[in-house]
């Protein structure tokens, strides 16, 4: 992963600018505005593909063809209101389309191959699973108040600690913990998960 963090190189300029302004840089073919976003969020997306591969080997790749179909869109102007939540929603449909690829059925020679099959119908289940919850979790996110979901992106996208969250936003450690608290119940509750 680090060599190709060393294709993102952005100036000291952009590393001050929202998402919102990059990527209207971006749809004037701005590659540094681009270059930014992508050292942004290169290793989170790279982060949150190994939790849904579990395989190092293909988290690069994917990372790369993520970051490939989002660098095209935003040169072609379909640019997203949140970037980070359309940025991991093409990391997940990645996924999804590796789990869909067809790939060769290899099993020991002393295992019938309709056991070995059983592995392929599971995982397409699972990345259909992962596909429900996610959509359900995009509605989740999408239903709260703006300024909780600054504090999920504070917290997740940046990787700001309470105590950093609650600095930046002048208000006391105390609310930051309990808001983000009352948000995960929520939406545990909403995917069906413990509440």
């Amino acid at each position: 992963m680090p060599d190709a963090m060393k294709l993102f190189t952005p100036s000291a300029s952009l590393t001050q600018m929202p998402d919102a302004d990059l990527v209207a840089l971006c749809g004037r073919a701005d590659e540094a505005a681009f270059a930014e976003l992508a050292a942004r969020y290169y290793r989170p997306v790279c982060a949150f593909l190994f939790k849904k591969l579990g395989q190092a080997d293909l988290v690069e790749d994917l990372a790369q063809e993520t970051f490939l179909e989002a660098f095209k869109a935003l040169r072609d102007g379909r640019g997203p209101v949140y970037f980070s939540s359309w940025l991991f929603g093409i990391a997940h449909h990645r996924c999804g389309k590796w789990f869909r690829r067809k790939k060769v059925g290899l099993f020991p020679a002393d295992e019938p191959p309709d056991v070995a099959s059983v592995g392929f119908v599971s995982a397409q289940e699972e990345a259909e699973e992962q596909q429900k919850q996610m959509t359900a979790l995009e509605y989740g996110l999408a239903s709260l108040p703006s300024e909780t979901r600054q504090l999920l992106h504070l917290k997740h996208q940046e990787g700001l600690t309470c105590e950093q969250i609650a600095a930046r936003l002048g208000q006391p450690v105390g609310t930051v913990k309990s808001t983000l608290s009352r948000t995960y119940k929520m939406l545990r509750s909403r995917l069906g998960g413990d509440s």
